[in-house]
């Protein structure tokens, strides 16, 4: 039974993804490193189809940034 969980939710998520309008939207921004250092970046969230900005508290981000929110919606926003 929790295989069959796994597979679905393994599904959806796929299904997801690939409905995106560009699939480096799907690569979720972080944070990296124990640094004290305050950063703000935009990021796209697609399970609730919109940008956003997001403050971490790191040395730096990794994943898909945007240098506006225009830009993000441009190209993440359905």
């Amino acid at each position: 039974m929790h295989l069959y969980k796994i597979i679905c939710l393994i599904s959806s998520i796929l299904g997801c993804v690939s409905a995106l309008k560009d699939p480096s939207c799907a690569i979720e921004l972080f944070g990296q490193g124990a640094c004290n250092t305050l950063i703000t970046r935009i990021g796209y969230l697609p399970w609730e189809n919109m940008c956003t900005s997001k403050n971490f508290v790191a040395c730096d981000t990794d994943g898909t940034s945007f240098e506006s929110i225009k830009e993000c919606e441009d190209k993440c926003k359905e």
